[in-house]
């Protein structure tokens, strides 16, 4: 499970009195599992004993002790709680086929806790699927934080691997939440009816799921702790938590950092199969130095336990087929580190310019010929729009593309060659010859504004008259438009339309001379100053029926 966020802490403290199940094993369940109540986690038990649960958080009702009880006993439904501030008890969860999940795994990993005073653990198969859970009681209340530290530093110092599909650790060293608080992971509860947890002796055999012989074991162990070596470890681990400088990391391991996050959050939503087994197959080639079969069965094993699995991928059916492939496409990319490439890393040749360019050579063959045949047979229609219709129609091509090599097919271009593609400014000032030419200043290159914008009398004609910085309050604001003759009025200009305009040539890549044609053939040979409103509408549309960029069919 993975940590959510909460309404913040202060919001979530014990209430003072709660009833507590009337069952005296359910007294203590509650006693000890049930000290945080909010956002717990549940899943339906599967029908299916080798499918993963699909746990779900439930944030609209707290877990109250009966409640929780009950839930226990419901055979239907998995339940599991979260930590809150204090703590009388740690879970190690070894996941089913990971490298600690065996006897002798175990046993190394309570060695190993005995070097900060943990010296009893209760050993349980968590469920079905052959996952252990390590708990690790204690008598009295102690900081849950600093226990996570204090268990982190001890494993991580002795070499165990803290991740998910391996080891993980309950409570788990989160964040620090600055402005909403945040919670501890969840963890599901013991020895649920139907849900295939049971304990285990040291050789990993059965030894019965009775939750009462789980507590009486549990208070044996939990009295045999060194509490004064776990404080002292807990106090070190914190100071080294809090002093640990902030360095900055090299590339390769915030790359490792990076890919052990995504692979440790796993499936959250549809559609991240691809993603996730690309990553899992890179973090095996690169940093466990797998290949071949070996990181075919790795990265099948981590997908297999990632969160989230069984509930948002939609490949269970064909797995292996796609954890394969996308090995053989990682090894054929990436290489162990440290190791000499596999690959050629110099700067590789630009291929999609050479391929873009056979493909536009194919289409002007096509027109080409398409052309001649067209003209050979008699069916060439003089009509440009007409003409253009059936050369694409007969050539397998777009009319973007056809416009692109006006040269091959128009007749006033046959004899020519079209100019290259101009920048986007001149586009633009292609599109908008209309505007630049209605407002273009008159011969004497001085400003002439409409008269009926003036607010001031303009000089008549042959000088005589106010001064421009004069004010006559009944001629108001109306100027003289006598004294300054102007254009005919432009044709009403409509900024939205126009640079719907613009935007739709741009997207086909034409060029200032290609748009010109194209007006020309469909209205008569009009220009773009010349259109009418309905006109340019008319032209939208035109552009925006033909093919998207890139097709050379």
């Amino acid at each position: 499970m993975t940590a959510s966020i909460g309404r913040g802490e202060e919001s979530r403290k014990t209430p003072r009195s709660e009833p507590l199940p009337a069952d005296p094993t359910g007294q203590r369940l509650c006693e000890i599992f049930g000290h945080y109540r909010w956002n717990f986690i549940r899943a339906d038990l599967p029908d299916d004993a080798t499918v993963k649960a699909a746990w779900t958080t439930v944030t609209i009702y707290p877990l109250r002790p009966r409640v929780l009880w009950n839930h226990w006993q419901d055979a239907n439904q998995l339940i599991g709680v979260r930590f809150t501030h204090d703590t009388r008890y740690a879970l190690l969860d070894l996941d089913a086929g990971g490298d600690y999940c065996s006897a002798v795994g175990v046993a190394q990993i309570r060695a190993a806790l005995e070097t900060i005073g943990i010296t009893r653990t209760l050993l349980l198969r968590s469920s079905w699927s052959g996952g252990l859970h390590l708990y690790i009681p204690f008598a009295e209340l102690v900081n849950t934080f600093n226990l996570a530290v204090a268990l982190k530093e001890c494993l991580k110092a002795q070499g165990f691997r803290l991740q998910a599909g391996q080891l993980e650790i309950f409570p788990n060293v989160k964040a620090y939440g600055v402005q909403t608080f945040i919670e501890y992971m969840g963890h599901r509860l013991p020895l649920q009816p139907g849900s295939g947890s049971c304990l285990l002796d040291d050789a990993l055999n059965p030894i019965g799921s009775s939750l009462a012989r789980f507590f009486w074991l549990w208070d044996g162990a939990a009295g045999h702790q060194d509490m004064d070596t776990l404080r002292h470890a807990m106090k070190i681990g914190r100071d080294n938590h809090r002093k640990r400088p902030k360095r900055r990391s090299h590339p390769v391991e915030t790359w490792r950092h990076d890919l052990d996050l995504e692979i440790t959050e796993g499936w959250t939503d549809y559609g991240q199969t691809n993603h996730l087994l690309k990553t899992i197959a890179c973090y095996g080639r690169v940093f466990e130095s797998l290949e071949g079969q070996a990181l075919i069965d790795y990265t099948l094993r981590i997908a297999l336990h990632c969160p989230g699995y069984e509930q948002y991928c939609r490949h269970h059916h064909d797995i292996e087929r796609k954890v394969t492939a996308w090995v053989r496409a990682v090894e054929g990319y990436y290489w162990p580190l440290g190791t000499t490439p596999t690959r050629d890393t110099s700067h590789p040749k630009n291929t999609l310019v050479p391929f873009n360019q056979q493909l536009s050579e194919d289409a002007q063959h096509r027109i080409r010929a398409a052309y001649a045949q067209l003209e050979q047979v008699g069916e060439l229609p003089d009509q440009i729009t007409a003409r253009a219709k059936a050369i694409a129609q007969s050539a397998k091509v777009s009319q973007q593309t056809l416009y692109k090599h006006l040269s091959l097919w128009h007749p006033e271009h046959q004899k020519g060659v079209i100019a290259s593609a101009t920048s986007v400014l001149e586009l633009a000032e292609a599109i908008s010859e209309a505007i630049s030419t209605s407002l273009e200043p008159l011969q004497n290159k001085k400003l002439h504004p409409v008269g009926r914008n003036m607010k001031g009398r303009a000089p008549c004609a042959g000088g005589v008259g106010p001064t421009s910085n004069s004010f006559t309050p009944e001629r108001g604001v109306r100027g003289d438009d006598g004294s300054f003759p102007q254009d005919v009025e432009p044709i009403d200009y409509d900024p939205d339309l126009h640079e719907q305009i613009q935007h739709q040539v741009r997207s086909l890549g034409w060029s200032g001379e290609v748009i010109r044609q194209f007006i020309a053939d469909r209205f008569e040979s009009k220009r773009w100053s010349e259109l009418s409103g309905d006109e340019r509408l008319l032209l939208l549309y035109h552009l925006r029926v033909l093919e998207p960029a890139g097709d050379t069919r």
